[in-house]
């Protein structure tokens, strides 16, 4: 019977022991994100990760989100790029989130920074891309929507320069898709918005302008473009290929 009654109170120190351990909250580390809090528009910012404490985890994973834009490298790492073409004007926030901290630790960490609108000029194209895939070419018009209508006097266009391998009516179909994009589904207004077909170069290329009031349309750089007798036309696309 003593030695019973010797065992009980041990049995309590352990499980208040237990108790204890179970009520104490895990150390956790701390995560932020070390960046710019400003940038110009068109240029390329960079983003790290500052942990302070335990993150307990030999190989911590990153997941990098930007509200808008285009993370051009170091996805999954602790450093990412972000390439603010086309955002000027706009606020950004980018994300992180980081795998293997303990439950009831923040796991993420965010910076919000201000893209300086870029200046308008009429020589300069606001955005100047390629043969890119109609997902990716949306995020540019995105882009080209939300200057637009930041510059409500202003108006834009849209040259395209077919490439020297094309074929019949690309260049009118994908002018007319961009367009269309931009009026029924960003809702700007159709007369503020000019389509050029620009005839043939090398590559394919399309240039977006912001046209300031009063400036007459731009003209097309004859200076990349190739002769006609040099053009090969190819069949069509599949439908699937034309929504690249």
């Amino acid at each position: 019977m003593v030695r019973s009654i010797q065992i009980v109170p041990v049995l309590l120190v352990l499980l208040l022991a237990s108790v204890v351990r179970s009520q104490t909250p895990p150390e956790c580390g701390v995560i932020d994100v070390e960046g710019p809090t400003e940038v110009e528009a068109n240029t390329q910012a960079v983003f790290k990760v500052k942990i302070s404490g335990p993150i307990h985890t030999t190989k911590p994973e990153f997941k990098w989100v930007a509200s808008v834009g285009t993370i051009t490298a170091g996805q999954g790492t602790n450093e990412m790029t972000l390439d603010t073409t086309g955002l000027g004007g706009q606020v950004v926030t980018v994300t992180v989130g980081l795998s293997g901290t303990p439950q009831g630790c923040k796991d993420s960490a965010s910076k919000t920074i201000n893209v300086q609108a870029a200046a308008l000029t009429c020589n300069r194209p606001f955005d100047d891309y390629g043969d890119i895939r109609f997902g990716d070419e949306k995020a540019r018009l995105d882009n080209f929507a939300v200057q637009l209508s930041n510059q409500s006097l202003s108006s834009g266009q849209i040259l395209m320069y077919a490439g020297q391998e094309t074929f019949k009516d690309e260049t009118a179909e994908r002018l007319a898709r961009a367009k269309s994009y931009l009026v029924d589904v960003r809702e700007i207004d159709p007369n503020r918005i000019a389509i050029t077909d620009c005839d043939f170069t090398q590559e394919l290329r399309i240039q977006l302008y912001i046209v300031p009031a009063g400036v007459a349309p731009l003209s097309c750089d004859n200076s990349i473009q190739i002769p006609f007798s040099e053009v090969k036309f190819t069949k069509p696309r599949p439908k699937s290929a034309k929504k690249r």
